[in-house]
């Protein structure tokens, strides 16, 4: 399991500080199933949120922001808070397979009621060529 700490503040109004950034299996073939857990603090309440987990493919001439999955609305709360997120796998049906071997981004957001963006947590992902295919290894941006 990787854990790491990401934090970029997009709401300045509504600061989230993130403790811990977990995400498993890592590495993984690149299309595995993701399970991420955050924990985190918010200044003050935010009714209504939604956690949203995309993967970014991004290449000189290939842009493609992949949903992974959401979360239901929660509440998260003044104080502590914790996340808890599994897919199944990343679908990159439509990606050129050349546009795969390369860096990509593994983002959770947390939005608002409204779908503004509060905070994002990033994970740089690394991309190797493996015999068994395609490997992902998610990466510490503080390494």
């Amino acid at each position: 399991i990787f854990a790491a700490v990401a934090v970029a503040r997009l709401d300045m109004t509504t600061p989230v500080d993130v403790s811990r950034v977990a995400v498993s299996p890592n590495p993984a073939p690149l299309g595995a199933e993701v399970n991420l857990e955050i924990d985190y603090a918010c200044a003050s309440p935010i009714p209504n949120a939604r956690w949203v987990v995309q993967y970014t493919v991004d290449m000189t001439a290939t842009r493609a922001v992949l949903e992974v999955g959401a979360s239901e609305p929660l509440t998260c709360d003044a104080g502590a808070n914790a996340f808890a997120f599994h897919a199944d796998g990343i679908d990159f049906a439509g990606v050129k397979k050349s546009a795969l071997d390369n860096v990509g981004v593994l983002t959770a957001t947390l939005r608002d009621a409204d779908g503004n963006d509060v905070h994002s947590v990033v994970c740089v992902t690394q991309v190797i060529k493996t015999p068994e295919g395609l490997t992902r290894r998610v990466i510490s941006p503080l390494e």
